[in-house]
Protein backbone atom coordinates (compact mmCIF):
# COMPACT_ATOMS: atom_id res chain seq x y z
CA UNK A 1 0.00 0.00 0.00
CA UNK A 2 1.21 3.53 -1.02
CA UNK A 3 2.09 6.20 1.94
CA UNK A 4 -0.49 7.95 0.43
CA UNK A 5 -3.41 5.63 0.30
CA UNK A 6 -2.13 4.24 3.95
CA UNK A 7 -2.97 7.51 5.82
CA UNK A 8 -5.63 7.91 3.96
CA UNK A 9 -6.91 4.57 5.02
CA UNK A 10 -5.76 5.12 8.61
CA UNK A 11 -7.53 8.94 8.34
CA UNK A 12 -11.15 7.37 7.18
CA UNK A 13 -11.03 5.24 9.90
CA UNK A 14 -10.32 7.48 12.51
CA UNK A 15 -12.37 9.88 11.03
CA UNK A 16 -15.54 7.56 10.69
CA UNK A 17 -15.03 7.02 14.67
CA UNK A 18 -14.28 10.16 15.18
CA UNK A 19 -17.31 11.92 12.73
CA UNK A 20 -19.26 9.33 14.79
CA UNK A 21 -18.51 10.36 18.25
CA UNK A 22 -18.48 14.35 17.71
CA UNK A 23 -22.12 14.05 15.84
CA UNK A 24 -23.03 11.92 18.92
CA UNK A 25 -22.17 14.24 21.19
CA UNK A 26 -22.98 17.24 18.79
CA UNK A 27 -26.30 16.23 19.02
CA UNK A 28 -26.56 16.84 22.78
CA UNK A 29 -26.03 20.80 21.47
CA UNK A 30 -29.95 21.18 20.21
CA UNK A 31 -30.93 18.44 23.08
CA UNK A 32 -29.22 20.94 25.99
CA UNK A 33 -30.66 24.28 23.83
CA UNK A 34 -34.09 22.63 23.77
CA UNK A 35 -33.76 21.25 28.05
CA UNK A 36 -31.47 23.90 29.56
CA UNK A 37 -31.89 27.55 30.07
CA UNK A 38 -29.37 29.89 28.45
CA UNK A 39 -27.35 30.77 31.86
CA UNK A 40 -27.47 27.31 32.25
CA UNK A 41 -25.84 26.38 28.88
CA UNK A 42 -23.37 29.27 29.50
CA UNK A 43 -21.77 28.07 32.60
CA UNK A 44 -21.98 24.18 30.89
CA UNK A 45 -19.89 25.93 28.10
CA UNK A 46 -17.30 27.78 30.23
CA UNK A 47 -16.71 24.17 32.16
CA UNK A 48 -16.38 22.55 28.50
CA UNK A 49 -13.84 25.38 27.87
CA UNK A 50 -11.85 24.62 30.87
CA UNK A 51 -11.70 20.78 30.87
CA UNK A 52 -9.38 21.02 27.44
CA UNK A 53 -7.14 23.57 29.51
CA UNK A 54 -6.20 21.27 32.60
CA UNK A 55 -6.00 17.98 30.04
CA UNK A 56 -2.86 19.16 28.54
CA UNK A 57 -1.28 20.26 32.06
CA UNK A 58 -2.25 16.84 33.33
CA UNK A 59 -0.84 14.47 30.07
CA UNK A 60 1.82 17.38 29.50
CA UNK A 61 3.17 16.12 26.35
CA UNK A 62 3.79 12.57 27.24
CA UNK A 63 1.06 11.33 24.27
CA UNK A 64 3.47 13.21 21.45
CA UNK A 65 6.56 11.80 23.28
CA UNK A 66 5.45 8.24 23.08
CA UNK A 67 4.98 8.12 19.77
CA UNK A 68 8.82 10.54 19.09
CA UNK A 69 10.46 7.67 21.79
CA UNK A 70 8.66 4.54 20.52
CA UNK A 71 10.37 4.46 17.18
CA UNK A 72 13.62 5.43 19.09
CA UNK A 73 14.15 2.98 22.52
CA UNK A 74 12.28 -0.09 23.45
CA UNK A 75 8.99 0.18 22.83
CA UNK A 76 7.85 -1.60 25.57
CA UNK A 77 10.15 0.58 28.16
CA UNK A 78 8.58 3.69 26.23
CA UNK A 79 5.09 2.38 26.95
CA UNK A 80 5.42 1.49 30.65
CA UNK A 81 7.36 4.41 31.72
CA UNK A 82 5.05 6.93 30.24
CA UNK A 83 2.16 4.73 31.11
CA UNK A 84 3.33 4.48 35.46
CA UNK A 85 4.45 8.57 34.84
CA UNK A 86 0.62 9.42 33.99
CA UNK A 87 -0.78 7.38 36.90
CA UNK A 88 1.17 8.66 39.34
CA UNK A 89 1.03 12.54 38.26
CA UNK A 90 -2.88 11.76 37.63
CA UNK A 91 -3.37 10.53 41.41
CA UNK A 92 -1.17 13.47 42.89
CA UNK A 93 -3.13 16.11 40.67
CA UNK A 94 -6.80 14.19 41.99
CA UNK A 95 -5.61 14.79 45.53
CA UNK A 96 -4.87 18.61 44.48
CA UNK A 97 -7.82 18.91 43.11
CA UNK A 98 -9.39 17.91 46.23
CA UNK A 99 -7.53 20.37 48.56
CA UNK A 100 -8.68 23.37 46.31
CA UNK A 101 -11.82 22.27 46.13
CA UNK A 102 -13.39 24.78 48.47
CA UNK A 103 -11.23 27.80 47.01
CA UNK A 104 -12.33 27.12 43.57
CA UNK A 105 -15.75 26.90 44.75
CA UNK A 106 -15.97 30.26 46.21
CA UNK A 107 -14.24 31.80 43.35
CA UNK A 108 -15.36 33.91 40.73
CA UNK A 109 -14.69 30.99 38.33
CA UNK A 110 -16.66 28.93 40.46
CA UNK A 111 -19.36 31.82 39.95
CA UNK A 112 -19.47 32.05 36.57
CA UNK A 113 -19.33 28.18 36.19
CA UNK A 114 -22.12 27.47 38.53
CA UNK A 115 -19.91 24.99 40.29
CA UNK A 116 -20.60 27.56 43.54
CA UNK A 117 -22.43 25.06 45.94
CA UNK A 118 -22.05 22.08 44.20
CA UNK A 119 -19.45 20.15 45.25
CA UNK A 120 -20.99 17.11 43.30
CA UNK A 121 -20.46 18.86 40.00
CA UNK A 122 -16.87 19.32 40.62
CA UNK A 123 -16.07 16.28 41.76
CA UNK A 124 -17.25 14.35 38.69
CA UNK A 125 -15.28 17.44 36.37
CA UNK A 126 -12.16 16.02 38.20
CA UNK A 127 -12.68 12.58 37.66
CA UNK A 128 -13.79 13.36 33.95
CA UNK A 129 -10.06 14.64 33.86
CA UNK A 130 -8.72 11.88 35.41
CA UNK A 131 -10.10 9.59 33.41
CA UNK A 132 -9.08 11.38 30.35
CA UNK A 133 -5.78 11.68 30.66
CA UNK A 134 -5.10 7.95 32.14
CA UNK A 135 -6.71 7.06 28.65
CA UNK A 136 -4.26 9.20 26.51
CA UNK A 137 -1.28 6.71 26.38
CA UNK A 138 -3.54 3.72 25.54
CA UNK A 139 -5.29 5.18 22.13
CA UNK A 140 -1.89 6.50 21.72
CA UNK A 141 -0.61 2.83 21.70
CA UNK A 142 -3.55 1.73 19.46
CA UNK A 143 -2.58 4.30 16.56
CA UNK A 144 0.76 3.89 17.03
CA UNK A 145 0.31 -0.11 16.61
CA UNK A 146 -2.05 1.28 13.77
CA UNK A 147 -5.34 -0.68 14.91
CA UNK A 148 -8.08 1.84 14.06
CA UNK A 149 -10.59 -0.54 14.17
CA UNK A 150 -10.82 -1.15 18.32
CA UNK A 151 -9.70 2.38 18.44
CA UNK A 152 -12.76 3.27 17.00
CA UNK A 153 -15.05 1.23 19.17
CA UNK A 154 -13.55 2.18 22.48
CA UNK A 155 -13.97 6.03 21.19
CA UNK A 156 -17.76 5.54 20.15
CA UNK A 157 -18.76 3.67 22.81
CA UNK A 158 -17.43 5.99 25.34
CA UNK A 159 -19.39 8.84 23.85
CA UNK A 160 -22.36 6.36 23.68
CA UNK A 161 -22.47 6.03 26.85
CA UNK A 162 -22.25 9.53 27.21
CA UNK A 163 -25.07 10.60 25.45
CA UNK A 164 -27.27 7.45 26.70
CA UNK A 165 -27.05 8.89 30.38
CA UNK A 166 -27.99 12.88 29.59
CA UNK A 167 -31.10 11.73 27.62
CA UNK A 168 -31.52 9.27 30.59
CA UNK A 169 -31.03 12.06 33.64
CA UNK A 170 -32.32 14.34 31.57
CA UNK A 171 -35.31 13.38 29.52
CA UNK A 172 -36.02 9.87 30.86
CA UNK A 173 -36.04 10.45 34.46
CA UNK A 174 -38.25 13.53 34.84
CA UNK A 175 -40.58 11.52 32.84
CA UNK A 176 -40.85 8.43 35.22
CA UNK A 177 -40.62 10.80 38.34
CA UNK A 178 -44.02 12.54 37.27
CA UNK A 179 -45.32 8.85 36.53
CA UNK A 180 -45.07 8.23 40.42
CA UNK A 181 -41.53 6.47 39.97
CA UNK A 182 -39.92 8.66 42.49
CA UNK A 183 -37.05 6.52 43.13
CA UNK A 184 -35.79 8.52 40.21
CA UNK A 185 -34.50 12.03 40.35
CA UNK A 186 -36.38 14.97 39.09
CA UNK A 187 -33.59 16.78 37.52
CA UNK A 188 -35.63 19.57 35.81
CA UNK A 189 -36.95 20.44 39.37
CA UNK A 190 -32.79 20.23 40.69
CA UNK A 191 -31.09 22.51 41.72
CA UNK A 192 -28.00 21.63 39.91
CA UNK A 193 -29.23 19.60 36.52
CA UNK A 194 -25.76 20.21 35.12
CA UNK A 195 -24.40 17.77 38.13
CA UNK A 196 -26.44 15.51 35.88
CA UNK A 197 -24.69 16.43 32.33
CA UNK A 198 -21.59 16.61 34.35
CA UNK A 199 -21.66 12.75 35.63
CA UNK A 200 -23.05 11.41 32.26
CA UNK A 201 -19.23 12.57 30.72
CA UNK A 202 -18.17 10.81 33.76
CA UNK A 203 -19.86 7.53 32.86
CA UNK A 204 -18.84 7.98 29.42
CA UNK A 205 -14.97 8.47 30.26
CA UNK A 206 -15.06 5.97 32.97
CA UNK A 207 -16.60 3.37 30.62
CA UNK A 208 -13.75 4.43 27.73
CA UNK A 209 -11.19 4.00 30.73
CA UNK A 210 -12.50 0.77 31.52
CA UNK A 211 -12.36 -0.89 28.06
CA UNK A 212 -8.86 -0.28 28.10
CA UNK A 213 -8.27 -2.27 31.51
CA UNK A 214 -7.33 -5.97 29.69
CA UNK A 215 -4.91 -3.81 27.61
CA UNK A 216 -3.50 -2.09 30.52
CA UNK A 217 -3.49 -4.94 32.49
CA UNK A 218 -0.76 -6.33 29.77
CA UNK A 219 1.93 -3.73 30.62
CA UNK A 220 4.74 -4.76 32.07
CA UNK A 221 5.23 -1.91 35.24
CA UNK A 222 9.15 -1.25 35.11
CA UNK A 223 9.70 2.29 34.45
CA UNK A 224 13.06 3.63 32.96
CA UNK A 225 14.22 6.49 35.08
CA UNK A 226 16.49 7.73 32.41
CA UNK A 227 14.45 7.06 29.87
CA UNK A 228 10.97 8.67 31.73
CA UNK A 229 13.76 11.98 32.49
CA UNK A 230 14.35 12.54 28.54
CA UNK A 231 10.86 11.99 27.44
CA UNK A 232 9.65 14.83 29.93
CA UNK A 233 12.73 16.76 28.57
CA UNK A 234 11.31 16.36 25.55
CA UNK A 235 7.25 16.58 26.17
CA UNK A 236 7.60 19.75 28.73
CA UNK A 237 8.03 22.67 25.59
CA UNK A 238 4.90 20.65 24.25
CA UNK A 239 2.53 21.37 27.32
CA UNK A 240 3.88 25.59 26.54
CA UNK A 241 2.47 24.43 23.47
CA UNK A 242 -0.50 23.06 24.58
CA UNK A 243 -1.34 25.79 27.14
CA UNK A 244 -0.52 28.43 25.13
CA UNK A 245 -2.80 27.01 22.34
CA UNK A 246 -5.79 26.71 24.20
CA UNK A 247 -5.49 30.51 25.13
CA UNK A 248 -6.83 30.83 21.79
CA UNK A 249 -8.89 27.47 21.60
CA UNK A 250 -10.95 27.78 24.65
CA UNK A 251 -9.83 31.10 26.82
CA UNK A 252 -12.74 32.97 24.51
CA UNK A 253 -15.58 31.28 26.33
CA UNK A 254 -13.81 30.35 29.43
CA UNK A 255 -11.73 33.41 30.28
CA UNK A 256 -12.08 36.59 27.80
CA UNK A 257 -15.25 37.26 27.39
CA UNK A 258 -16.52 37.08 30.55
CA UNK A 259 -13.85 39.11 31.50
CA UNK A 260 -13.82 41.41 28.78
CA UNK A 261 -17.47 41.75 28.01
CA UNK A 262 -18.67 45.87 28.90
CA UNK A 263 -20.89 45.46 31.86
CA UNK A 264 -21.46 43.47 35.10
CA UNK A 265 -24.26 41.86 35.11
CA UNK A 266 -23.33 37.92 35.43
CA UNK A 267 -26.49 36.59 33.25
CA UNK A 268 -25.84 38.80 30.71
CA UNK A 269 -22.42 37.25 30.37
CA UNK A 270 -23.61 33.57 30.81
CA UNK A 271 -25.78 33.77 27.86
CA UNK A 272 -23.21 36.00 25.64
CA UNK A 273 -20.47 32.76 26.43
CA UNK A 274 -24.15 30.39 25.33
CA UNK A 275 -24.33 32.45 22.41
CA UNK A 276 -21.08 32.21 21.05
CA UNK A 277 -20.45 28.68 21.96
CA UNK A 278 -23.92 27.35 20.34
CA UNK A 279 -22.49 28.87 17.33
CA UNK A 280 -18.87 28.03 17.62
CA UNK A 281 -20.22 24.43 17.60
CA UNK A 282 -21.25 24.86 13.89
CA UNK A 283 -17.50 24.92 12.96
CA UNK A 284 -17.13 20.96 14.18
CA UNK A 285 -17.09 19.85 10.78
CA UNK A 286 -13.59 21.23 10.04
CA UNK A 287 -12.52 20.23 13.57
CA UNK A 288 -14.41 16.84 13.21
CA UNK A 289 -11.97 16.51 9.79
CA UNK A 290 -8.66 17.86 11.48
CA UNK A 291 -8.59 16.19 14.64
CA UNK A 292 -9.57 12.63 12.66
CA UNK A 293 -6.14 13.52 10.64
CA UNK A 294 -3.78 14.40 13.40
CA UNK A 295 -4.90 10.95 14.88
CA UNK A 296 -3.77 9.37 11.58
CA UNK A 297 -1.18 11.33 10.55
CA UNK A 298 0.95 12.55 14.04
CA UNK A 299 2.24 8.89 13.89
CA UNK A 300 2.56 8.82 9.85
CA UNK A 301 4.53 11.53 10.43
CA UNK A 302 7.14 9.84 12.36
CA UNK A 303 7.22 6.72 10.37
CA UNK A 304 8.14 8.57 7.25
CA UNK A 305 10.61 10.40 8.30
CA UNK A 306 12.94 7.19 8.46
CA UNK A 307 12.35 7.32 4.83
CA UNK A 308 13.81 9.03 1.92
CA UNK A 309 13.00 12.12 0.62
CA UNK A 310 9.96 12.71 3.58
CA UNK A 311 9.25 16.02 2.68
CA UNK A 312 7.89 15.38 -0.73
CA UNK A 313 5.32 13.01 0.72
CA UNK A 314 4.40 16.22 3.46
CA UNK A 315 3.91 18.18 0.57
CA UNK A 316 1.46 16.14 -1.29
CA UNK A 317 -0.50 15.75 1.96
CA UNK A 318 -0.59 19.36 2.64
CA UNK A 319 -2.38 20.10 -0.38
CA UNK A 320 -4.66 17.32 -0.54
CA UNK A 321 -5.30 18.47 3.24
CA UNK A 322 -5.87 22.17 2.13
CA UNK A 323 -8.63 20.81 -0.76
CA UNK A 324 -10.08 19.03 1.78
CA UNK A 325 -10.80 22.18 4.13
CA UNK A 326 -11.68 24.36 1.70
CA UNK A 327 -14.57 22.32 0.56
CA UNK A 328 -15.52 21.45 3.94
CA UNK A 329 -15.76 25.96 4.79
CA UNK A 330 -17.89 26.41 1.57
CA UNK A 331 -19.86 22.84 2.64
CA UNK A 332 -20.90 24.69 6.02
CA UNK A 333 -20.29 28.26 4.96
CA UNK A 334 -22.92 27.69 2.01
CA UNK A 335 -25.53 26.55 3.78
CA UNK A 336 -26.05 28.27 7.21
CA UNK A 337 -29.65 28.39 6.26
CA UNK A 338 -30.01 24.61 6.91
CA UNK A 339 -27.57 23.94 9.33
CA UNK A 340 -29.22 27.06 11.66
CA UNK A 341 -31.62 24.06 12.75
CA UNK A 342 -29.36 22.80 15.10
CA UNK A 343 -29.51 25.74 16.84
CA UNK A 344 -33.04 25.24 17.95
CA UNK A 345 -33.77 28.68 19.45
CA UNK A 346 -34.30 31.92 17.28
CA UNK A 347 -32.10 33.75 20.04
CA UNK A 348 -28.90 31.80 19.04
CA UNK A 349 -29.53 33.10 15.30
CA UNK A 350 -27.89 36.16 15.91
CA UNK A 351 -24.63 34.58 16.26
CA UNK A 352 -24.26 32.51 13.32
CA UNK A 353 -22.45 35.52 11.41
CA UNK A 354 -19.04 34.32 13.46
CA UNK A 355 -19.45 31.05 12.24
CA UNK A 356 -17.87 31.74 8.48
CA UNK A 357 -15.00 33.79 11.21
CA UNK A 358 -14.52 31.01 12.83
CA UNK A 359 -14.32 28.27 10.24
CA UNK A 360 -11.70 30.47 8.33
CA UNK A 361 -9.67 30.28 12.55
CA UNK A 362 -9.97 26.42 12.26
CA UNK A 363 -8.73 26.05 9.03
CA UNK A 364 -5.46 28.10 9.60
CA UNK A 365 -5.13 26.01 13.00
CA UNK A 366 -6.02 23.12 10.91
CA UNK A 367 -2.48 23.99 8.74
CA UNK A 368 -0.91 24.79 11.32
CA UNK A 369 -1.34 21.69 13.27
CA UNK A 370 0.29 20.05 10.31
CA UNK A 371 3.16 22.33 9.51
CA UNK A 372 3.78 21.57 13.22
CA UNK A 373 5.53 18.10 12.11
CA UNK A 374 8.85 19.98 11.51
CA UNK A 375 9.75 20.91 15.10
CA UNK A 376 8.56 17.56 16.45
CA UNK A 377 10.87 15.92 14.04
CA UNK A 378 13.71 18.15 14.82
CA UNK A 379 13.88 18.21 18.47
CA UNK A 380 12.85 21.79 18.42
CA UNK A 381 9.77 21.67 20.25
CA UNK A 382 11.29 24.48 22.36
CA UNK A 383 10.73 26.34 19.36
CA UNK A 384 6.99 25.42 18.92
CA UNK A 385 6.52 26.63 22.15
CA UNK A 386 8.05 30.17 21.64
CA UNK A 387 5.33 30.40 18.81
CA UNK A 388 2.19 29.80 20.58
CA UNK A 389 3.40 31.80 23.94
CA UNK A 390 3.58 34.46 21.39
CA UNK A 391 0.55 34.06 19.71
CA UNK A 392 -1.15 33.54 23.06
CA UNK A 393 -0.13 36.92 23.93
CA UNK A 394 -1.44 38.47 20.50
CA UNK A 395 -4.91 36.85 21.67
CA UNK A 396 -5.19 38.41 25.42
CA UNK A 397 -3.99 41.80 23.24
CA UNK A 398 -6.68 41.27 20.33
CA UNK A 399 -9.33 40.49 22.90
CA UNK A 400 -8.72 42.84 25.20
CA UNK A 401 -8.88 45.50 22.43
CA UNK A 402 -12.11 44.03 20.07
CA UNK A 403 -14.49 42.17 23.06
CA UNK A 404 -15.48 45.70 24.66
CA UNK A 405 -16.11 47.24 20.80
CA UNK A 406 -17.70 44.45 19.15
CA UNK A 407 -19.04 41.97 21.78
CA UNK A 408 -18.22 38.30 20.81
CA UNK A 409 -17.51 38.78 17.08
CA UNK A 410 -14.65 40.68 18.51
CA UNK A 411 -13.58 37.06 20.12
CA UNK A 412 -14.26 35.86 16.89
CA UNK A 413 -12.33 37.88 14.84
CA UNK A 414 -9.17 37.48 17.54
CA UNK A 415 -8.92 33.82 16.99
CA UNK A 416 -8.79 33.71 13.02
CA UNK A 417 -6.36 36.93 13.40
CA UNK A 418 -4.38 35.33 16.00
CA UNK A 419 -4.31 31.42 14.26
CA UNK A 420 -3.31 32.93 11.11
CA UNK A 421 -0.25 34.76 12.69
CA UNK A 422 0.75 31.49 14.60
CA UNK A 423 -0.24 29.63 10.83
CA UNK A 424 2.12 32.10 8.77
CA UNK A 425 5.05 31.81 11.85
CA UNK A 426 5.40 28.30 11.76
CA UNK A 427 5.06 27.87 8.04
CA UNK A 428 8.61 30.88 7.70
CA UNK A 429 10.60 29.20 10.87
CA UNK A 430 9.85 25.94 9.82
CA UNK A 431 11.22 26.37 6.03
CA UNK A 432 14.36 27.79 7.57
CA UNK A 433 15.63 24.68 9.43
CA UNK A 434 13.37 21.38 8.00
CA UNK A 435 12.06 23.10 4.12
CA UNK A 436 9.34 21.09 2.59
CA UNK A 437 8.79 22.22 -0.81
CA UNK A 438 4.76 23.23 0.01
CA UNK A 439 2.62 23.71 -3.33
CA UNK A 440 2.11 27.57 -1.57
CA UNK A 441 0.81 29.07 -4.66
CA UNK A 442 -1.80 26.65 -5.44
CA UNK A 443 -2.66 26.37 -1.29
CA UNK A 444 -3.06 30.05 -1.28
CA UNK A 445 -4.95 30.30 -4.58
CA UNK A 446 -7.60 27.48 -3.36
CA UNK A 447 -7.86 29.14 0.24
CA UNK A 448 -8.32 32.54 -1.43
CA UNK A 449 -10.77 31.04 -4.77
CA UNK A 450 -12.64 29.48 -1.69
CA UNK A 451 -13.27 32.35 1.07
CA UNK A 452 -14.70 34.70 -2.29
CA UNK A 453 -17.16 32.05 -3.16
CA UNK A 454 -18.55 32.62 -0.35
CA UNK A 455 -18.47 35.96 -0.28
CA UNK A 456 -19.73 36.63 -3.42
CA UNK A 457 -22.38 33.84 -2.36
CA UNK A 458 -23.44 35.74 0.46
CA UNK A 459 -23.45 39.31 -1.43
CA UNK A 460 -26.13 37.61 -3.79
CA UNK A 461 -28.05 36.20 -1.07
CA UNK A 462 -28.73 39.19 1.10
CA UNK A 463 -29.25 41.85 -2.04
CA UNK A 464 -31.48 39.35 -4.14
CA UNK A 465 -32.85 36.05 -2.64
CA UNK A 466 -32.90 36.76 1.03
CA UNK A 467 -32.64 40.74 1.60
CA UNK A 468 -33.75 41.19 5.33
CA UNK A 469 -33.01 37.78 6.71
CA UNK A 470 -30.32 36.36 5.07
CA UNK A 471 -30.22 32.92 6.73
CA UNK A 472 -33.47 32.17 5.88
CA UNK A 473 -33.81 28.74 4.00
CA UNK A 474 -35.70 29.19 0.77
CA UNK A 475 -35.44 27.45 -1.87
CA UNK A 476 -33.23 29.78 -4.52
CA UNK A 477 -30.80 30.28 -1.55
CA UNK A 478 -30.00 26.38 -1.66
CA UNK A 479 -30.44 26.18 -5.50
CA UNK A 480 -27.59 28.80 -5.77
CA UNK A 481 -25.25 27.27 -2.69
CA UNK A 482 -25.16 23.85 -4.39
CA UNK A 483 -24.40 25.90 -7.63
CA UNK A 484 -21.51 27.79 -6.21
CA UNK A 485 -20.60 24.54 -4.53
CA UNK A 486 -20.14 22.36 -7.85
CA UNK A 487 -18.48 25.44 -9.40
CA UNK A 488 -16.24 25.64 -7.13
CA UNK A 489 -15.78 21.49 -6.74
CA UNK A 490 -15.57 21.55 -10.67
CA UNK A 491 -12.75 24.38 -10.62
CA UNK A 492 -10.77 21.72 -8.16
CA UNK A 493 -11.13 18.46 -9.78
CA UNK A 494 -9.45 20.24 -13.22
CA UNK A 495 -6.48 21.77 -11.25
CA UNK A 496 -5.79 18.53 -9.07
CA UNK A 497 -6.83 15.41 -11.67
CA UNK A 498 -3.53 13.67 -11.79
CA UNK A 499 -3.32 14.27 -7.82
CA UNK A 500 -6.97 13.07 -7.48
CA UNK A 501 -6.42 10.04 -9.66
CA UNK A 502 -3.74 8.69 -7.11
CA UNK A 503 -5.76 8.52 -4.63
CA UNK A 504 -7.40 5.09 -3.19
CA UNK A 505 -11.28 4.81 -4.25
CA UNK A 506 -12.02 8.13 -5.65
CA UNK A 507 -8.90 7.29 -8.06
CA UNK A 508 -9.83 4.61 -9.83
CA UNK A 509 -13.41 6.90 -11.36
CA UNK A 510 -10.70 9.19 -12.68
CA UNK A 511 -8.26 7.19 -14.23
Amino acid sequence: MSSIKKLASQTVYYGLSNILSKLLNYCLTPFYLGVLSKTAFGEMSNVFACIPFANIILTYGMETAFFRFAKKENATSVLSTSTISLLCSTLLSLLLFMLLKGAVLGSYTGQLSGLAGHGDSYNYIIFIMAFDTLSAIPFAQLRLEERPLRYAAIRVAGVATTVFFNIFFLTICPMLHHKGMHFFPDVNNSSNPLGYVYLSYMLGSGITLLLFIPQIARIKWQADANLWKNMVKYALPLVIVGMAGMVNEVFDRAWFLPQFLPGNSMTEKKETIALYSANYKLSILITMFIQAFKLGAEPFFFKQAEGDNPQKMYARIMKLFVVMLCFMFLFVGLFLNVWKIFLRQPFYYQGLRIVPILLMANMFLGIYYNLTIWFKLTDRTRTGAIITVVTAGLAFVFNYWWIPIMGYYGAALATMVCYFIQMAVCYIWGQKYYPIPYHLPRIVSYMGIAFATYYVFTFINTHFITPGDIYAAKPMSLLVGLLFFAAYAAFILKMEKREFARLPIIGKYLR
